[in-house]
């Protein structure tokens, strides 16, 4: 082929690359960003001509291994399945981390490559289709690959994915994981696989040295990107076709699995794909139940990521890793088999089931995951409150033991939750209010049919709520001069079923909303929100002489 020739051919399928840029708005969107353009500015020409053989030594002599990936490429993901599977049959130390996963997925993913539970249900609880969307298939043959080889996987990626403006500090985030690999196997050989972009000298890898040397780590790393535009038309202008690797610059090489034309129909098509299946998608409600969180922990000034939580399996984790998972509009069949498969026996199952009939949403510190059936506001935010609480007091994924306490502490467990739950919802929605007091006695001799409509409870229920209540809140009063619990509520307190819910439920209310007033109010300081949320009920009728001592803290409410 002539020099003339081969150029307007290379000129002719770089119009068609810009016309499918265009189509697709890739060009106009991110090319002009400063992160991109370090990009394409770092891998524009290449020195020398290199092999697939070359990729695998030099990869095995290295501590990371970066793999750019274009992820509507599946050619891309099979390059990466390819070499981790080499490199695995060489070491034994070799670990996958992957941006497709968030840190805060890390127990959903381990279930998946343990087999605990299969493709469809790791895609449905990653949220996969929403929160990444290409295709799955090579994602599932780089996962594959891995569990055959024993390869440990580490999600890497962190919820500010949506956000371009937030890139560089996922950049950190991705750099900190990498570095928890090695602080829990110094040895260990980190294949890092990540959008190629992240792959410039100053993004990821610098943020990864840094993060190292704070350490006093230093580690050899190799960087792989795949079909960068720029180095194939070098390539294809140097007559170089043949060559699958270049080698760029130090330790740095491009691997050839596809022309540009491909890649960006690939990524047209996947477009096209969203654009078909939009309009059909549930809402993602994940992001907004975790903004949520971080409101209440704005609040308590809680730093997340200097907060670490002790996992089930021994690993500490900063808390954003372990926010909990959101599955929406899941039905009694997906959430049973969940709680099952958990440890959660019958009695507990129906108690979610019935709370999220009720509620709407119901969050299972068991599992750490936040129900959703039908999204209100301040009852999402209760979850939210409820997950901060259990995080605060390290009890995340530990066994539900409401069963085997003692009536009263199971009672007065249940109602400083309640509390703890409702005081959060206020921080989401300061408008929200529950009955005070003397509300109950506006209800109390009306029709039974207003009573029902207005409060939602049967006319027999809401009577015992209001006696129970009342009388409730004048034993508080008495609580020091008396020698015997009343029999009415000792009766209450060893109740079980919906009755046991509702006392705890409306009590629990009630003192919520309280505690919110006593701060508005000044009888309650910040340090002692903190200390509630963080407090555990572990000894016997500490649950109680909490929620007396706060009853009488806040009993110059009741006076005016």
């Amino acid at each position: 082929m002539t020099g003339t020739v081969r150029r307007q051919e290379i000129q002719a399928q770089k119009v068609a690359v810009r016309a499918l840029k265009r189509s697709i708005g890739t060009f106009d969107r991110h090319s002009r960003r400063k992160y991109i353009r370090d990009f394409f500015a770092d891998f524009a020409t290449y020195v020398e001509t290199a092999s697939y053989d070359d990729l695998v030594v030099k990869g095995f002599r290295s501590d990371v291994v970066f793999v750019g990936d274009y992820h509507a490429l599946p050619s891309c993901q099979q390059f990466c399945a390819r070499l981790l599977g080499d490199l695995a049959r060489r070491s034994n130390r070799v670990v996958l981390a992957m941006e497709m996963v968030f840190g805060r997925q890390q127990r959903v993913l381990d279930e998946y490559m343990d087999g605990t539970i299969d493709d469809d249900e790791f895609r449905r609880r990653i949220r996969y289709d929403e929160e990444w969307g290409y295709e799955w298939s090579g994602f599932r043959e780089i996962l594959h690959t891995a569990r055959r080889h024993g390869v440990n996987v580490v999600g890497i990626d962190c919820d500010l994915r949506s956000e371009f403006r937030y890139i560089r500090r996922r950049d950190r985030y991705a750099a900190r994981r990498i570095v928890e690999i090695f602080l829990h196997d110094p040895v260990a050989k980190v294949v890092v696989f990540i959008g190629e972009s992240h792959l410039a000298r100053d993004h990821l890898p610098l943020k990864l040295a840094r993060e190292l040397a704070q350490q006093q780590m230093e580690k050899r790393s190799l960087t792989i990107v795949q079909n960068v535009d720029a180095l194939y038309w070098h390539r294809a202008e140097a007559e170089e076709d043949e060559a699958e690797v270049v080698r760029v610059e130090g330790s740095r090489y491009c691997v050839f699995n596809a022309s540009p034309i491909a890649k960006y129909e690939a990524y047209r098509q996947t477009i096209e794909r969203w654009k078909a299946h939009g309009d059909d998608d549930e809402i993602d409600l994940a992001p907004t139940v975790h903004r949520m969180i971080e409101t209440i922990l704005r609040f308590l000034e809680v730093n997340p990521d200097g907060f670490v939580v002790e996992r089930r399996d021994g690993f500490t984790v900063r808390l954003p890793d372990v926010f909990p998972e959101v599955y929406a509009h899941d039905g009694p069949p997906f959430i049973r088999g969940m709680m099952e498969r958990h440890g959660l026996d019958d009695e507990r199952i129906e108690q979610v089931l019935g709370h999220l009939a009720r509620s709407g949403s119901c969050y299972v510190p068991r599992i750490n995951a936040i129900f959703v059936g039908s999204f209100e506001l301040t009852h999402a935010g209760e979850e939210a409150s409820h997950f901060v609480n259990y995080a605060l007091r390290n009890e995340i994924y530990e066994g539900w033991n409401g069963l085997s306490q003692p009536d009263h502490d199971r009672f007065y467990t249940s109602v400083m939750e309640e509390a703890i739950g409702y005081f959060g919802s206020k921080l989401i929605d300061p408008a929200r209010n529950h009955f005070f007091e003397t509300d109950f006695y506006r209800y109390y001799n009306k029709d039974p049919q207003l009573v029902e409509e207005r409060t939602g409870y049967s006319f027999a229920d809401f009577t015992a709520i209001i006696d129970f209540i009342l009388l409730h809140k004048r034993f508080e009063k008495e609580y020091g001069s008396r020698n015997e619990v009343p029999a009415e509520l000792l009766a209450g307190i060893r109740s079980g079923g919906s009755r046991f819910r509702i006392l705890t439920h409306e009590l629990g209310y009630f003192l919520g909303q309280q505690i919110y007033d006593g701060f508005q109010r000044g009888l309650v300081d910040h340090g002692e929100i903190v200390d509630l949320y963080r407090q555990r009920w572990d000894d016997t009728s500490s649950a109680l002489s909490a929620y007396l001592d706060w009853a009488e803290k806040l009993a110059p409410l009741n006076s005016r």
